[in-house]
């Protein structure tokens, strides 16, 4: 995936956790967040509580990845106001492409 994300002309950073994404996000203001909603330390829908609460975040994009495919986390994400959500496993380019919905 980074390889693909890199291809297209994407700059990005990865963290191995909630915490750490969090704390990244907060740093850097990125254009666009890619959450997983099951992280180590926090999961998807509080990073997303936090960037939605913050003034200076509450614009940046985010798009939820799951394995679970459950209505209820989709409808918890809707309501966090996420911009668009995938299912895993998905192909790269899919993400790609969504990227380039969401940010356009």
């Amino acid at each position: 995936m980074s390889y693909k994300l890199k291809k297209s002309g994407f700059r990005f950073e990865y963290r191995d956790n909630g915490k750490e994404g969090l704390e990244a996000v907060k740093e850097l203001k990125p254009d666009l967040v890619v959450l997983d909603v099951m992280l180590p330390s926090m999961n998807g829908f509080e990073i997303l509580r936090q960037i939605r609460s913050d003034e200076e975040l509450k614009d940046t994009k985010v798009i939820m990845l799951t394995s679970k495919n459950r209505a209820e986390d989709l409808e918890k994400g809707f309501s966090l106001k996420v911009d668009d959500y995938m299912d895993k496993p998905f192909k790269p380019t899919e993400l790609v492409l969504r990227i380039n919905k969401v940010l356009n």
